[in-house]
């Protein structure tokens, strides 16, 4: 039997769009841009799955929960691909070549902005160590799936012989690609709370795109950031007196 090793109870650190199995199963489940009866893939013996839409905050995600269970040895990677963002495509570029240790951009990756920001290169490497990518892109059969994961459990190595690391997210309060829900009246307080987290994820898309040095005009990252918030400032405050009208 393969030796495991205990999980930390903040396991998974990072939260997000999926579903939670059995924390000793070394197989994880990446849907990429499609949803999967969750429960149906994770009743084949996965110990997590769900989708992953963008190739820098949603392949964070999964660096973080994965180095985190040293019992995690597999990533396939299933579902449509999606489109732009080249998820899939940019996590096997990641798992084959690795990051620029300067631009932290994924070497030879296909997505638009592959950039990995708030995991550290000791992260990143480590995560390559310990897992194995399985690329399945294109495949939804279930079936297909679950056989798989019983493959890599039949070979399963057993834990990764390293400790746990535990990173925590810059960007985990917002989730991945959605937008915040504001009704027409609210306290003043959490009001506050959804202008700050908004602007704190334009500031920090505003300097992925800058880094990325694909814009072409002169504008900088402080006048996009300049630019956006004013006008997410002027929207959500006349939200509220909409209702009024």
């Amino acid at each position: 039997m393969a030796e495991k090793k205990e999980v930390p109870d903040e396991w998974p650190p990072v939260s997000g769009e999926y579903a939670i199995g059995n924390p000793e199963d070394p197989v994880v489940v990446s849907s990429v841009g499609t949803y999967f009866k969750e429960d149906e893939v994770i009743s084949h013996g996965a110990s997590m799955v769900g989708p992953t839409k963008t190739e820098n905050i949603g392949l964070e995600k999964i660096i973080a929960n994965t180095i985190s269970n040293p019992n995690i040895r597999f990533l396939i990677l299933a579902g449509t691909e999606v489109p732009g963002h080249r998820t899939a495509g940019s996590m096997n570029a990641l798992y084959k070549n690795g990051v620029d240790s300067d631009s932290k951009k994924i070497i030879n990756a296909p997505g638009a902005i592959p950039f990995i920001e708030n995991a550290s290169m000791e992260a990143i490497e480590r995560f390559r160590e310990q897992v194995e990518v399985i690329d399945m892109i294109g495949t939804e059969d279930l079936s297909k799936i679950g056989a798989k994961i019983k493959e890599l459990k039949e070979r399963d190595p057993g834990a990764f012989p390293e400790e746990p690391i535990i990173i925590k997210l810059g960007v985990e309060a917002a989730e991945e690609g959605a937008l915040a829900e504001i009704p027409l009246a609210m306290p003043a307080e959490p009001f506050m709370d959804v202008i700050n987290k908004a602007t704190e994820e334009i500031r920090y898309k505003s300097q992925i795109i800058t880094r990325d040095q694909k814009l072409t005009s002169g504008i900088s990252a402080n006048a996009i950031l300049g630019i956006l918030t004013g006008i997410i400032l002027a929207v959500l405050i006349a939200l509220p007196f909409i209702g009024l009208i």
